[in-house]
């Protein structure tokens, strides 16, 4: 009886080491958006964490400029007088002759004779200075850093360490803007029989979202001071 033969052909080192290579390949892939995937969801909750905080920062600082003026004797000695825009540096800066319009990084205004309040726009958020009582000043100059103050805004650190606001769309960088213009009216209020309010303030921030590495989207907030005629 004829034994039948069979030729067996093995796997190969030279194959099994393609093999290994196209598998590590596939595996750093996999990671790769793995770790992409995790940055981005990541990014996005920052941001909208960020976002958020501004909008809501929005609305305090709107309920609070509303009501500037209030209680004071003379509230037609409006713009220089009464508040004012200050830089980075706490040096005022004047209305435009043309615009009508101050942007700085400070406004203070007069809480009363003797106390003061302030927003402060920094690298960290909005701060209020002054919260319920005011503090005690002399002149419409920059608050010192050691008094109270409260955090409106909270611009977090991680915006800048990640990469997501940089020097060209300067995401999270808030400004702060006084124009004279003639009889602005509170939101909300239609046919009023006053004669309205002289300035408006409009805080401005650049937002996370709808925005991209070299612009940034701006939102604001416009209040108009009604107590200053």
């Amino acid at each position: 009886m004829n034994s039948l033969k069979f030729s067996q052909r093995g796997v190969s080192l030279l194959e099994i080491l393609i093999a290994l290579a196209l598998s590590i390949i596939i595996i750093l892939a996999m990671l790769r958006a793995f770790v992409t995937t995790g940055k981005v969801t990541a990014e996005s909750s920052l941001g909208a964490k960020v976002d958020s905080s501004m909008m809501l920062g929005f609305i305090a600082a709107d309920r609070i400029l509303q009501g500037m003026g209030f209680g004071l004797t003379n509230t037609n000695a409006g713009y220089g007088t009464n508040f004012q825009v200050l830089d980075q540096d706490g040096t005022a800066v004047n209305l435009d002759s043309t615009s009508k319009k101050a942007t700085g990084k400070f406004l203070v205004w007069k809480f009363s004779d003797t106390h003061c309040q302030a927003l402060q726009s920094h690298s960290n958020g909005l701060y209020f200075y002054g919260k319920n009582t005011g503090y005690s000043c002399s002149s419409l100059a920059k608050p010192a850093d050691t008094l109270a103050k409260e955090l409106l805004i909270q611009i977090e650190s991680a915006l800048g360490t990640s990469g997501i606001s940089n020097s060209t769309n300067k995401i999270g960088e808030i400004n702060i803007e006084v124009q004279e213009i003639s009889g602005c009216l509170p939101f909300g209020v239609k046919n009023s029989s006053s004669s309205g309010g002289k300035y408006q303030v409009a805080l401005t921030a650049k937002t996370y979202a709808a925005s991209s590495a070299t612009s940034a989207k701006t939102i604001s907030n416009v209040t108009c001071l009604f107590n200053f005629k």
